[in-house]
């Protein structure tokens, strides 16, 4: 009997000490007031990324928050970290959903402006800002939230294959008079593109510096025509194929 009675009130005392730290966290006053929710060797109560917390670590339905506000929450996820999107003041989470599978999320700062972010596949995400024109492009790589290229503001279309990925940013873009077929000058913008490629076994990027893409679009529509040739086709409509192979061979 004594027993029970002891185990009573351990059980008892485990389920005031989590009420408590979920009413501490949402109050107005030091963080440091959390340290009394129990914890355990896979719970550590609150996760600090700065300048967000993560509350309750490891729990279904946990929450990202800010300043203690609560910023996003899902009822069949459990978010385990999170990044900054660079130069901007959203972020990105990292997240497990009920049957143990891995995706990400978004945290938008109306600030930002008009932003879109998509899943391209299991393992790669894209971020679009209509407001600023930044595009980023961001992998899911060893259970863990990996930005590509954080220090390029355009990296963009992202197309996918079993065991690759490509994509590019623009590094040029500036205007060119032109003439006309009645001999009058036309302005037109030109961009340059580059291309960036990623074996999905491997972690690093890799760019390819020794190949010019020019186009009168910002915009280059890439697609997979076998395990290492990519194509494209110009504003003129014209179809280039691109062996990736001869520029990264160390990624196939």
């Amino acid at each position: 009997m004594k027993l029970f009675k002891d185990l009573f009130k351990t059980t008892k005392a485990s389920l005031l000490l989590f009420h408590l730290g979920v009413i501490l966290f949402l109050l107005p006053h030091d963080i440091v007031a959390l340290e009394t929710y129990s914890r355990n060797t896979e719970h550590r109560g609150i996760v600090e990324i700065a300048p967000y917390q993560i509350y309750p670590e490891n729990r279904i339905g946990n929450g990202i928050y800010l300043n203690k506000k609560l910023l996003d929450s899902h009822s069949n996820r459990m978010i385990l970290n999170t990044v900054s999107i660079k130069n901007t003041k959203s972020s990105v989470y990292l997240f497990k959903d009920k049957k143990g599978i891995l995706g990400l999320g978004i945290v938008k700062n109306k600030a930002d402006g008009d932003a879109r972010f998509w899943k391209v596949d299991d393992e790669f995400y894209q971020y679009n800002n209509r407001t600023t024109g930044m595009q980023r492009v961001f992998r899911i790589y060893n259970k863990k939230i990996k930005p590509l290229l954080s220090n390029v503001r355009t990296g963009s279309g992202v197309k996918t294959s079993p065991t690759h990925a490509v994509f590019y940013h623009i590094i040029d873009s500036r205007e060119i008079t032109i003439k006309n077929a009645l001999g009058e000058d036309l302005i037109q913008r030109i961009y340059t593109f580059r291309l960036h490629v990623v074996n999905k076994n491997l972690e690093n990027v890799g760019s390819i510096l020794n190949l010019i893409i020019k186009d009168t679009s910002y915009n280059l529509k890439l697609s997979w025509e076998n395990e290492s040739t990519v194509s494209y086709i110009l504003s003129n409509g014209k179809k280039q194929i691109v062996d990736l192979k001869e520029y990264v061979p160390s990624l196939f």
